[in-house]
């Protein structure tokens, strides 16, 4: 799946119940983080849904350094030993379902090309793949030739109309701007032909292919 920028980067700990005893104990000061100063207040239901930050543990420890004679024991990584750490994540985006469905037909006609290329020298009735034969080849070859043939003629009629048409239709004009005018019919017809080529071409190339079923070698 397609995988967007992270909105929010922080890391963020989910207190354990030692850690949460700790920072209720604690002095109030006038620097207390938002976090901190939050779980101090909450009830103990509330409490497990604070999330604290970097800069939440980096307040804590300054605190227990400053009171360290009061409290020697304690010591910020014992603390946050059994904490849960919630990484940053990206947000993913869902793919297009049409995209998907067209990726998943393709794969399977990869899948029954491999299979048919991998069982042809087993199965005595697919000794030859189609696309192996001359015939296939040709009627490819023809579908191919006829597209870029409809193409041209696409293009050359545009040009005529522009080149030709028009005059016949408003009246006598300038050779340069009834030869422009045909330039411009034939890059607009171009441009639409290419992409409905470009189609054509591409089904021809992934021909849904059906895989034959196996027959039985003996009768039960």
């Amino acid at each position: 799946m397609p995988i967007e920028s992270i909105e929010n980067s922080s890391i963020t700990i989910r207190p354990n119940k030692k850690l949460i005893e700790v920072i209720c104990n604690v002095k109030k000061t006038t620097n207390m983080t938002p976090n901190i100063a939050a779980l101090k207040k909450s009830t103990k239901e509330k409490q497990k849904d604070i999330l604290l930050e970097l800069k939440d543990l980096k307040w804590l420890n300054n605190y227990l350094r400053k009171y360290r004679p009061e409290i020697k024991s304690i010591y910020l990584h014992q603390l946050i030993e059994k904490d849960d750490i919630i990484l940053p994540t990206p947000k993913l985006t869902p793919r297009n379902p049409e995209l998907e469905a067209r990726t998943q037909k393709l794969k399977a006609q990869q899948d029954a090309i491999r299979y048919r290329a991998m069982t042809k020298n087993v199965d005595n009735t697919i000794m030859k793949l189609p696309e192996d034969t001359i015939s296939y080849q040709m009627k490819q070859i023809n579908k191919q030739l006829i597209a870029v043939a409809q193409f041209v003629f696409s293009v050359l009629a545009g040009f005529a109309f522009g080149f030709i048409g028009v005059e016949l239709i408003v009246g006598n004009l300038d050779f340069g701007f009834r030869l422009l005018l045909g330039i411009i019919c034939a890059l607009i017809i171009a441009l639409a032909e290419i992409y409905f080529l470009a189609i054509k071409l591409n089904e021809d190339v992934y021909d849904p292919i059906s895989t034959p079923a196996p027959k039985k070698l003996h009768q039960e």
